[in-house]
């Protein structure tokens, strides 16, 4: 059994993608749960580029836990630094990572796969509405829904800056999301807001979006969803905890896409999901770690 007095664990967020005061509110919050559980640990922030990578290093930590989230922390980047200092760490592996951080690709993946995603397009062939979005961002940042071709034209043109695109189909149907923590399916959630689409306003901001935990299914739907996310965890070999975004339209479910480093805010939907499950906040932080640790359901 671990020994937390004897073991150093490497609490790293911040960083430099857009949702960097996501995950400094997803890290503090896990290092508060780090010290009531008593862990020894310090905090690192790769925005510090070569003075983290040698603060680090001279730490020498048992493991890092990882809470950054979106360019940096989820697509791979910081997941190869660390093996490279041969230094464990929470969570999918790099490659893992970097194919989730890429909705294109994980659309590829999951086509190739019989798994049920939204129709892609070209800005050839775009049937409205369509939903235009960067690739590889989180957060539904820069997440525009067009309903005709001077509405794509100008979402593409606020988006120009970003070199990777995903066009694709629009669904209205219900938002659910399914948290899995180390091979284990948690509860579903299913997510109501006002506005037209789960937005990072929706998400972080308004205190009028509902959270339905577990998610009012039929069986039939229930366990089909379950079934999906774990071909999903399977597919993308997930480790630890991720979040996989799920639409239901009449009786088909959509996978949007899989998150390999979900938040741990207060408005955050894996802890939501584990608390149904009997799992409370500390607790979800110190599976996380042994999951890492192991490998294996904890």
């Amino acid at each position: 059994m671990l020994n937390r007095k004897d073991f150093k664990i490497a609490l790293l967020y911040g960083g430099t993608s857009k949702e960097r005061e996501i995950s400094i509110q997803s890290g503090k919050a896990i290092e508060k749960a780090l010290k009531e559980l008593g862990y020894i640990y310090e905090v690192f922030d790769p925005i510090y580029g070569l003075e983290f990578i040698e603060k680090i290093k001279r730490y020498n930590p048992d493991l890092a836990f990882i809470a950054l989230h979106g360019k940096g922390g989820e697509d791979g980047q910081i997941q190869s630094i660390l093996d490279f200092l041969q230094i464990k760490y929470t969570g999918s592996n790099a490659r893992t990572s970097a194919i989730c951080m890429d909705k294109k690709l994980t659309k590829t993946i999951l086509q190739a796969n019989n798994i049920n995603t939204p129709k892609g397009y070209t800005t050839y062939n775009v049937n409205f509405p369509a939903v235009v979005k960067p690739a590889e961002e989180g957060s539904s940042i820069g997440v525009f829904i067009v309903h005709n071709k001077e509405e794509l034209e100008m979402a593409l043109s606020k988006l120009k800056d970003y070199k990777n695109l995903l066009i694709e189909e629009y669904i209205k149907g219900r938002e659910i999301t399914v948290a899995m923590l180390n091979g284990k399916v948690l509860p579903p959630i299913e997510i109501k807001f006002e506005s037209n689409f789960y937005d990072f306003n929706t998400k972080y901001i308004s205190s009028n979006t509902q959270y339905i935990c577990p998610a009012p299914l039929t069986e039939k739907l229930n366990k089909e969803i379950n079934r999906i996310a774990i071909k999903c965890w399977d597919t993308f070999e997930c480790k630890g905890a991720i979040r996989i975004d799920m639409l239901i339209q009449d009786d088909n479910v959509y996978v949007l896409e899989i998150n390999t480093i979900p938040g741990m805010t207060s408005h955050s939907l894996l802890p939501k999901a584990a608390e149904k499950a009997g799992i409370n906040f500390n607790e979800l932080v110190d599976k996380i770690i042994q999951g890492a640790l192991y490998e294996k359901d904890i």
